[in-house]
Formats: C-alpha cells, sequence, structure tokens
C-alpha cells in the first residue's frame, strides 16, 4: 500500500490499523504518518545513508535503534581516529631516536593497517518553514456566531460558533464531509454562509493554505523563482534564492515549472511565499497531505514558533497533538470545543475515545498501572502497621 491513509479522516485511518493489526498475511507500507506507523507496524525499512536497513519494533523504536546506531558507528570512528593520533604522535616524537626507532616503525606500519571509511550522509532534508507575523493582531483574533451552511439538502455546518485568541493555535478534526473545508472558506470569504457571521480582529491578516494546491499556483507555466519573487517584488533575487533554499529548492529546482511539482513541491512552496508574506493569522487546510517526515516535523516546530494564532484543519493525529492547543470537534453531534492538546482530549473526553484506539489503550494501560501502584502502596501501609 503506497500511503493508502492519506485522504483518509481520523475514524478509518484507526479502522485501517485494527485491520492491519490483524492482518495475517504480509503487509509492506509506505506511510509519513508517524502515529499511523507506531500503531500497526511491527518493522520499519529506513531507506537512508545510500542503504536500506531493517528494523524489529513501531516508529519509534526505529528512530531510537537508528540513532544509538548512528551514535555506535560514529563512535567507532572517533575510536579509530584516536589510535591513529596516538600512534602518529609516537612516530613523529621517537622516529630520530635510535632506541626508539624499531618500536616507531611498527607502530607506523599499524597505522597504515588501519582503514577509516567515512560514514555515508543522511539523505534526510528537513525544510526550514520561517513563519514570522508583521506586528500583532488584537486579543481576539475571530468570532464567530451560529454559522450554518447547506449544499441543497446537505446541511454540512449548523449553528457552528467559537472564539480565537492571539498566540492559540486551534485544531479542527472530524470526518470526511462533515464541514471543514466549508468553514475554512467562509472563514476566507471564498463561500457565503446560509447563517451566522464571522468576524476578524484587529490587524488580522491571514495566510492561508488551500486543500487544493491549485487554487493558489493558477498558472501552470510560471516558474517556482517566478512564483515567490511575484510577492517580492521589490527584494533581490538573493533574497528569493535564499527563501526557496530554505525549504529546500536547489538552483537547478527553482526553474521548475509549477504544472510539474510534485506534491509535496507544491506545499513546500506554498508554505514558503506564507512565510514571506508574513500573516498575522494562519488558516491552513490539511497541510501535511503532501509532505514527508521531515517536512511534517519541520512544519509543526514552526507552527509551534509562529507567534499569531494558527487555525488548521488535519487528519494528522501527530501532528494535531503536536502543534494544537486547542482541538475543536466537528460531528454529526455537533461541535466539541476543547481547550487542550489532542492527546488530553482523547483521554478527557469518553465522547472521543474512538478517535484513536492506541490513545484509548495508553489511557487504560495508566488506569490499570494506577491500580497496582494503589495496591502496593496499600500492602505497604499495612505491613507497617502490623509491625
Amino acid at each position: 500500500l503506497d500511503e493508502p491513509n492519506n485522504h483518509l479522516d481520523i475514524l478509518s485511518i484507526c479502522w485501517l490499523e485494527d485491520f492491519l493489526r490483524s492482518y495475517k498475511g504480509c503487509a509492506l507500507i509506505v506511510s509519513h504518518d508517524h502515529r499511523f506507523l507506531n500503531n500497526f507496524a511491527s518493522h520499519i525499512i529506513d531507506v537512508d545513508y545510500e542503504r536500506a536497513l531493517l528494523y524489529k519494533g513501531n516508529y519509534d523504536a526505529f528512530v531510537k535503534a537508528k540513532a544509538e546506531e548512528r551514535a555506535r558507528r560514529e563512535g567507532e570512528i572517533a575510536k579509530r581516529e584516536k589510535e591513529i593520533a596516538d600512534l602518529s604522535a609516537f612516530v613523529t616524537r621517537f622516529k630520530a631516536k635510535a632506541s626508539k626507532a624499531r618500536q616507531a616503525n611498527s607502530k607506523a606500519k599499524r597505522m597504515e593497517k588501519i582503514v577509516l571509511e567515512p560514514l555515508p550522509q543522511s539523505s534526510r532534508r528537513y525544510p526550514r518553514f520561517n513563519l514570522k507575523p508583521r506586528r500583532p493582531t488584537g486579543r481576539e483574533v475571530l468570532k464567530v456566531e451560529g454559522l450554518t451552511k447547506a449544499f441543497d439538502d446537505n446541511i454540512v455546518l449548523f449553528d457552528v460558533s467559537f472564539k480565537i485568541e492571539r498566540g492559540e493555535k486551534v485544531g479542527i478534526i472530524g470526518p470526511n464531509g462533515i464541514g471543514k473545508s466549508t468553514l475554512l472558506k467562509i472563514l476566507m470569504n471564498q463561500l457565503d454562509a446560509d447563517m451566522g457571521e464571522s468576524e476578524w480582529g484587529y490587524e488580522v491578516h491571514c495566510g492561508y493554505f488551500p486543500q487544493d494546491h491549485h487554487e493558489l499556483l493558477k498558472n501552470p507555466k510560471q516558474t517556482v523563482k517566478g512564483y515567490l519573487w511575484d510577492a517580492n517584488a521589490t527584494e533581490s533575487i538573493g533574497f528569493v534564492h535564499g527563501k526557496l533554499a530554505e525549504v529546500l529548492f536547489s538552483r537547478d529546482e527553482i526553474e521548475k515549472k509549477l504544472g510539474v511539482l510534485s506534491g509535496g513541491e507544491a506545499a513546500r512552496l506554498l508554505l514558503c511565499r506564507i512565510g514571506v508574506d508574513q500573516p498575522t493569522v494562519l488558516v491552513l487546510d490539511e497541510p501535511t497531505n503532501h509532505l514527508d517526515l521531515e517536512g511534517i516535523e519541520a512544519l509543526a516546530k514552526g507552527l509551534r514558533d509562529f507567534e499569531g494564532a494558527v487555525l488548521f484543519v488535519s487528519h494528522d493525529r501527530w501532528f494535531v497533538d503536536a502543534v494544537a492547543t486547542r482541538v475543536i470537534e466537528i460531528s454529526e453531534e455537533g461541535v466539541v470545543d476543547y481547550p487542550g492538546t489532542y492527546s488530553e482530549y482523547v483521554a478527557r473526553n469518553e465522547e472521543s475515545n474512538h478517535l484513536d484506539a492506541e490513545a484509548v489503550a495508553e489511557v487504560e494501560r495508566e488506569k490499570r498501572r494506577e491500580r497496582k501502584r494503589q495496591k502496593r502502596i496499600e500492602k505497604q501501609k499495612a505491613k507497617r502497621e502490623g509491625q
């Protein structure tokens, strides 16, 4: 399966994880979803350092094992380098001394036999999403009251209300087709609501990342360099090249036409332009869909560092958990607004337990561990009282 969960919602991803865990055959899967890999994988094949290696365990176990192996190999090289330095120092010091010449010659031969093979460099490349607001906003960034939207007889949003304040990172989750993208389009004035209203606060300038890249990359014949330079006509070509380099476009790649960009390249370019525009609020609709693991981690860091408010839709549970300080779940039953992280929401909300089976299982494991701790404490207390 090649990235099977890219356009699935959280419920569907959890179903797929359950299916894969119980599947008795062999499954070979490409994915850029941290939590997905953690929840079903028994082995990880890592393609890096000019080779492919098999690691036993899920994604977290692989990351730890890979780091330990690299550290071990670097330690071995450092040990050999020290040995060569010590031998070289001895030879240099005693090669002219008659009583030590034979010993120095022996060490020189030993030094020649030590082969230092340089470690290959990692192919992992992390973009840098430099997101800084041009100025602070007012305290209240967005006010939404009673938004309702229907397409013919299909009501996708009903009486949605919430407020967002400066600096909040708000993740919107919910099943496909529930109206999450529709909500963002209404907020960005790309759709009209049937009822209700929304109002942006003081000094709000939005940076918008649509789910469909083609909405912003309209001229397929324009180059990557031209697209970014259009937004920065007064800047030098060096500035444009530098910004594109931050998001991993090489000198050759900046001449690519927009029409031939991969999904990941298009996403990095859009996020680069958003960063250059310096919006005070970010509105992002599934920004991780086409990014690789390194890009997702870099974007999560960029959003955490961003001083303005962020409103984003995502089905990537790791990403939501890494970024969101508040979770809004939209479902057929209505809207749940939770002031906390995704993990906290899943753990503390019984109604949300369907969102992440592994998170729920961890909550249950923690409850069992706590019960065992309490039993041990009670036993120790009874023993002391008996004494």
